[in-house]
């Protein structure tokens, strides 16, 4: 039997396997918003949770090994002194540090850096070999970098920046991971998956980039050593903890997205959209590279795109009283005869915009129903989903996409993403794939299987064009971009 602890965004989720789901136990993880655009979560609150879920599966199930899968890019500052956070951790929906993300991207070198990347950018284009150059392929994402309030080191940053007398501390960080992982066993290590993502971490070299550590001023001794995500990370109670995996990596394996060409896309808090890449990292335009993993013998890379909100919206529309849960969003969806266009910009724009524009709700009328708002919520959910697949179509061919994650139970919202993308969309008959891809993996760092994946419960074919929609809804953004740039001139 092997446990699963599911450090998330709303809930700290327990699982334990034994083949099967054996018992699924969650608690709300404790998280504060004392201003706009602030999210803060109490750490201290969530070790306490996980200490008591590992004592549970251990006391009851006297499980094998634990594994750990988690929110990233959460950043947490800790005190090896006390063994105590010095802050709340900073979530990865935090947009707090934007004025340092403005101070680092006009640093000089960043400067250079992206004349120098677009030269080589151009460059491939005239001669393809370039780019399977590692070199190559780093100044091709300088190119397209720029430090963004959300990146763990932009956090970390602002974090660092808040203490008066660093010298009275032994500071150490790390992501939720590797917080866990020193609560539960006194060590500091954390995987691939989540070093990946914090932008410290240089995909083509496969360690903290020297060069990002530099300009964000962060010592490496403060960050935890890397390791692989099958690799025993310590034992608490004698039990090994294994199977340390990021939540977008965990369902991209859960999914059976192992090799080049398989696309997934995660509906949660937020919508991560993943395409394996195979063995090398590659670079895109507005995509993000990451590893997805790196286990012993076998490593895989990723392109991702990400909405920030598309869960969250829910839960706002439940908190304003529209609606009750995921399951009615459908059904009401279904039932919308009025058409509306909404801009989903609850808290910015993530891929490809990256831009803090306002939200926009157009089209009402006297004959608007809640069930019409609740379309165009999922409707700009899936065009926002499918911006970033036309940009992956242009990477490797697409056949489909694989799904899972609680708001992929909403029929009405896959539909969607398959009509607008022409794709056929695969739901996944585990939509808990974070925590299923962690177990996947802690069994196969004990010798149980080598790849074993969810299987598919329903398919979804593309059965109405959505092209019309989906352009006019593209006008929609380039005027809330207008309204923007006018409120700032």
């Amino acid at each position: 039997m092997i446990a699963v602890i599911d450090a998330g965004t709303t809930n700290i989720k327990l699982a334990v396997y034994d083949d099967k789901l054996l018992e699924l136990r969650k608690e709300p993880i404790v998280k504060n918003c004392p201003y706009p655009g602030w999210v803060e979560i109490d750490v201290e609150d969530l070790a306490r949770k996980a200490r008591t879920m590992a004592d549970y599966a251990i006391d009851k199930y006297g499980v094998e090994a634990i594994g750990i899968t988690n929110q990233r890019a959460t950043i947490v500052l800790w005190d090896e002194k006390t063994g105590k956070a010095v802050f709340p951790a900073i979530g990865w929906q935090d947009s707090r540090a934007l004025e340092v993300a403005i101070r680092l991207n006009s640093n000089l070198k960043i400067r250079i850096g992206k004349v120098l990347g677009k030269l080589v950018q151009n460059s491939a284009s005239i001669i393809p070999a370039i780019k399977k150059k590692r070199t190559a392929k780093w100044l091709m994402s300088v190119a397209d970098f720029s430090f963004n309030p959300t990146h763990s080191s932009v956090k970390l940053r602002w974090l660092l920046d808040q203490i008066k007398k660093p010298e009275n501390y032994k500071l150490k960080t790390g992501t939720i991971d590797s917080w866990l992982i020193y609560k539960l066993t006194g060590e500091h290590l954390t995987d691939y998956s989540n070093a990946g993502a914090t932008a410290l971490f240089d995909p083509f070299k496969l360690e903290w980039s020297k060069t990002i550590m530099e300009l964000v001023e962060i010592e490496e001794e403060l960050l935890p050593k890397v390791v692989e995500s099958d690799q025993v990370f310590g034992e608490y109670r004698n039990v090994p903890i294994t199977g340390v995996i990021a939540d977008q990596s965990a369902s991209l394996y859960s999914l059976g997205c192992w090799e080049r060409g398989e696309l997934k896309v995660t509906n949660g808090t937020g919508s991560f959209v993943d395409l394996n890449v195979g063995e090398e990292a590659e670079v895109f335009p507005k995509l993000l590279p990451l590893i997805a993993w790196k286990l012993k013998g076998e490593k895989r890379f990723m392109l991702e795109g990400m909405l920030y909100y598309s869960g969250s919206a829910v839960e706002l529309f439940k908190e304003l009283g529209i609606v009750k849960d995921v399951k009615e969003t459908s059904e009401l969806a279904f039932c919308s005869k009025n058409c509306l266009y909404l801009v989903p910009s609850f808290v910015g724009l993530g891929t490809p915009h990256y831009k803090a524009i306002p939200g926009l709700l157009y089209g009402l009328t006297n004959s608007m129903r809640k069930e019409d708002l609740i379309r165009a919520l999922l409707e700009s959910i899936a065009f926002r989903i499918a911006e970033i697949v036309e940009l992956m179509k242009k990477v490797e061919k697409l056949d489909s996409i694989r799904s899972d994650g609680e708001m992929s139970s909403n029929d009405f919202l896959l539909q969607c993403i398959a009509n607008v993308t022409g794709l056929k969309v695969k739901r996944s008959s585990n939509l808990n794939g974070a925590l299923f891809g962690s177990y996947l993996i802690a069994g196969r760092a004990l010798g149980k299987w080598k790849r074993v994946c969810a299987e598919t419960a329903q398919e979804f074919e593309p059965k109405e064009d959505l092209k019309r929609e989906f352009e006019n809804w593209r006008e929609l953004i380039k005027f809330s971009e207008k309204i923007i740039s006018r409120f700032k001139s």
